[in-house]
């Protein structure tokens, strides 16, 4: 069978030519409905995560938890953040998880750089310990999809050196931040 085209330049379509486009099309519709699939199973994955949570269900909360912290581990920083601020991201670890609510803590530490021969203080552990809470608490309240609580505490730790017996950690930060403030700042 050969297909005529009519045009400037009239020529014969052999059937060799007519089977590939053909293979194209179906091709083409494969690659659509594949990818329609996945989008559609996605779709209804997210559904069922978030009724599951809606409904209560503890265990799915803390695996949407700890899912978005080992994501924060494994991925760089973003621009603009300092090296030590998202090591303490990196370093946060989830304590406790309640229906609208979690507890996680982190470990803070101040910043020191070399002027001439002395060490000198750039950022003190506490200022680094609220600029961790405030960005823990950003993360955690906006970053984690599906999942919307309402009160996040983040406890931040830093280390503070005792006369020769040792370094415990203590606490250096503790922030409750509930999400009904932030709405009401940003409203």
């Amino acid at each position: 069978m050969q297909v005529r085209v009519s045009g400037p330049q009239s020529s014969v379509l052999s059937p060799r030519y007519c089977k590939l486009i053909v293979l194209g099309g179906i091709f083409v519709l494969a690659i659509f409905v594949f990818v329609g699939w996945a989008v559609f199973t996605e779709m209804f994955q997210q559904r069922h995560w978030r009724h599951r949570v809606e409904s209560g269900d503890m265990d799915i909360i803390t695996a949407l938890l700890e899912e978005v912290l080992a994501t924060w581990r494994r991925s760089r920083p973003p621009r603009g953040t300092s090296s030590n601020l998202w090591a303490g991201v990196q370093g946060a670890q989830l304590v406790a998880v309640a229906l609208e609510s979690a507890t996680v803590s982190a470990s803070a530490e101040g910043e020191f750089r070399t002027e001439g021969s002395e060490r000198v203080q750039v950022v003190t552990a506490l200022d680094e310990a609220i600029a961790l809470a405030s960005r823990l608490l950003d993360m955690l309240l906006y970053d984690v999809p599906n999942l919307r609580l309402d009160r996040i505490r983040v406890d931040i730790y830093s280390t503070f050196l005792m006369d020769s017996s040792g370094a415990p950690h203590t606490i250096s930060s503790s922030s409750l931040f509930e999400r009904i403030t932030a709405e009401e700042i940003w409203a």
